[in-house]
C-alpha cells in the first residue's frame, strides 16, 4: 500500500492501489475512542439508573398493596368487634 498526500490536508493520505482516502491523524482516533468509551459509559450508568427506578417502583407498589391490605383487615377487625 503506497500513500500519497492528499492537497490541502496534512491528516489525509490517498492509497494510490485502492484510491481510497485515509486519514491518519493518530490523535484524533484516539480522542474518538476515548469520546465513544465515554459515552458508552454514560449509556450504561443510564440503563442502571433506570433498571433502579424501575425496582424502587415496583417496591413501592408492593408496599402500597400491603398497605392497602392491612388497612382492609383493621376495617374487617373493627367492624367485627361492635
Amino acid at each position: 500500500m503506497s500513500l500519497l498526500n492528499v492537497e490541502g490536508y496534512k491528516n489525509l493520505k490517498k492509497d494510490t492501489s485502492s484510491g481510497g482516502v485515509v486519514n491518519v491523524d493518530k490523535r484524533g482516533y484516539k480522542a474518538y475512542l476515548e469520546t465513544k468509551k465515554i459515552a458508552l459509559q454514560q449509556h450504561e450508568e443510564q440503563k442502571q439508573t433506570q433498571t433502579s427506578v424501575n425496582q424502587l417502583q415496583q417496591e413501592i407498589n408492593t408496599i402500597k398493596n400491603d398497605m392497602n391490605d392491612i388497612r382492609l383487615m383493621l376495617i374487617q377487625l373493627i367492624q367485627k368487634g361492635n
